[in-house]
């Protein structure tokens, strides 16, 4: 039988842990661990946290196009001769400010972190508010009965999409990058924010604008041509979805997939 042999008079005996033994750590060791570990954490000071600008041009934009929904519901219920009209400016006012924002942060290079969350926030606002509103009162030849489908299919759609978006960034990894805006997506916005434009300035009679071109069926092709990009728009949005649950239908069949990517 082997007997076990003292530790050197110029070590340090390792207490085991859990009966797993170690070996002795020298006393003339280049590296003394303990005092390397604190020096070291004394070394690395906590980074000061730096305050990013609230009121930066393109969230002052966005502001901006918040506070344009109140009065975007005042003019519409005032009911004054040119009403639609100027409801059709408002609209496209903010659409206008919805691309400079964004614009103006990548140019300038002021992303904010706050105006990253506001800007959707903004955009679906403004955008539900006017859907409601054509949807109670559109323009001829169309009913509320005809508005009523597209309408709440593109509601439902951006409330789908605002969650999903939430629970990928909550679930993390590579998740997020799965639902970024895509083409379709942008192609979706462009078509809504246009029909949607077109559908508020039809609201007013031709004859309040042109006279001359009373009586005339202008109107009511542009009213029809719009109609038909707003459902071009929401298709095109549900297919963007039906695109994003594709990307992300792995993680919720295979919620473990994430953590082995």
């Amino acid at each position: 039988m082997v007997e076990a042999k003292d530790p050197p008079e110029d070590t340090i005996p390792i207490v085991p842990l859990l009966g797993v033994t170690k070996p002795a750590e020298s006393l003339v060791s280049p590296i003394d661990r303990r005092s390397d570990y604190y020096r070291h954490a004394a070394l690395v000071v906590p980074h000061k946290p730096v305050r990013q600008p609230l009121m930066t041009i393109p969230n002052v934009l966005t502001f901006f196009r918040l506070l344009l929904v109140p009065v975007l519901l005042l003019v519409w219920e005032l009911q004054w001769h040119l009403t639609p009209t100027l409801c059709a400016v408002i609209f496209i006012t903010a659409s206008v400010t919805d691309y400079f924002d964004g614009y103006l942060a990548r140019k300038l290079k002021i992303a904010t972190v706050f105006g990253a969350f506001l800007d959707p926030v903004a955009d679906k606002i403004m955008v539900a508010t006017a859907l409601v509103l054509l949807a109670v009162s559109p323009p001829p030849p169309w009913s509320p009965q005809w508005m009523t489908a597209p309408v709440v299919l593109i509601i439902c759609r951006e409330i789908t999409m605002s969650a999903l978006r939430e629970w990928a960034a909550a679930a993390g990894g590579g998740v997020s990058k799965a639902v970024k805006v895509n083409t379709l997506g942008k192609w979706k916005t462009a078509l809504q924010m246009v029909s949607m434009s077109v559908l508020l300035v039809v609201r007013q009679p031709l004859s309040d604008l042109l006279p001359a071109y009373a009586g005339s069926p202008l109107w009511g092709r542009i009213s029809l041509g719009a109609y038909v990009g707003l459902w071009a728009g929401t298709v095109l949005g549900l297919w963007s979805l039906a695109i994003y649950f594709s990307n992300v239908w792995v993680h919720f069949v295979y919620p473990e997939a994430k953590k082995h990517q």
